[in-house]
């Protein structure tokens, strides 16, 4: 049976809930996503938004608590991870069905803002994770042929940003 990983932008819909490592269980944190997909109406020269898909996304462990300690509701998130749906029932006795991301890797979405410090947190139960659970830069160098020169030249990029420029400040 395959896994669905996915990435996927949008922005928090509320609040991250957090509840810390306690009696040998993981921390593990949750927050809304709502991902809106939005185009770029030529005809009428505007934005046009689509239907906003909620996801519901879950993280353990080190991630879980610098997600709680550094995003808020309405921050332009990435989230990368696993996609599943999760069937409960409603008060009413109706199936509902929720899509959940089990997240591997959660950032702050750059096109929408800056951010002026990072800061690194491998110490504590974090450092002393299992091999596995360790995320090791790897070298793709030699599995990646670049190109001699520039695919698109970079005016023509910076031409086509500039037109579709959208101010949103964080």
């Amino acid at each position: 049976m395959g896994t669905l990983d996915i990435t996927i932008t949008g922005w928090l819909g509320g609040e991250v809930t957090h509840l810390p490592a306690k009696d040998g269980k993981a921390a593990y944190s949750t927050f809304r996503l709502g991902s809106t997909r939005r185009w770029w109406n030529r005809a009428e020269g505007r934005w046009e938004d689509g239907r906003t898909e909620w996801f519901q996304v879950k993280m353990w462990r080190a991630l879980a608590g610098n997600v709680a300690q550094c995003l808020h509701k309405g921050m332009p998130v990435v989230v990368h991870g696993r996609l599943a749906t999760r069937e409960w029932q409603d008060e009413g006795g109706a199936v509902r069905t929720s899509l959940v991301i089990d997240a591997h890797a959660v950032g702050i979405d750059l096109s929408f803002g800056s951010v002026e410090r990072f800061q690194r947190t491998l110490q504590g139960p974090a450092a002393q994770a299992p091999d596995e659970e360790r995320r090791e830069p790897v070298d793709l160098s030699s599995f990646v042929d670049a190109p001699d020169e520039e695919l698109v030249p970079s005016d023509e990029v910076l031409d086509d940003l500039e037109s579709e420029r959208v101010s949103v400040s964080v």
